[in-house]
């Protein structure tokens, strides 16, 4: 039996170690004290990371859609099965991983900008989850987004 080679990492591991908190949607802070960094210290490696994965200046629900899909980090882990989520529901969840700005996000779903802020809260009460950034992940988790294979065993885990 053949095993794959392991696609050599894009980030360092201290950039995944920080991505890692990403994608269960915890803020700066809290990666920072759940890693031994300064603010700045996760800062700069979020910045790092979006740069390595090609999305400079993108908002962190993108991040960890680009983490995600590298295969950089294991998505979240989730205790609850994925909600029964309509069309635009899904659509609302694609669009917030692949657009950063609200007018893009609104064109894809057909509200304005103005009203892009309530669909994308909506989706994040219904799917219980922290943030977009953690939205994001759960829906890798669910299958909803990209291949939920990791990418190999020595990334780093989240939260538990």
């Amino acid at each position: 039996m053949t095993t794959a080679p392991t696609r050599p990492a894009i980030l360092t591991p201290e950039q995944r170690r920080v991505a890692a908190q990403l994608v269960y949607g915890m803020p700066n802070v809290a990666i920072a004290r759940k890693v031994s960094l300064s603010v700045d210290g996760v800062a700069s490696h979020l910045s790092s990371a979006r740069r390595r994965l090609g999305c400079p200046g993108s908002s962190r629900a993108v991040l960890v859609h680009a983490l995600l899909t590298a295969r950089e980090v294991p998505p979240p882990a989730s205790l609850t099965p994925a909600p029964d989520l309509t069309e635009i529901e899904r659509k609302t969840i694609c669009a917030i991983a692949e657009h950063t700005r609200n007018a893009d996000i609104g064109n894809v779903i057909g509200v304005s900008p103005d009203d892009v802020r309530a669909e994308i809260d909506a989706v994040i009460v219904k799917a219980a989850a922290d943030s977009a950034a953690h939205l994001i992940g759960l829906a890798h988790t669910w299958g909803i987004l990209g291949d939920t294979t990791s990418r190999s065993a020595s990334s780093t885990a989240g939260p538990v």
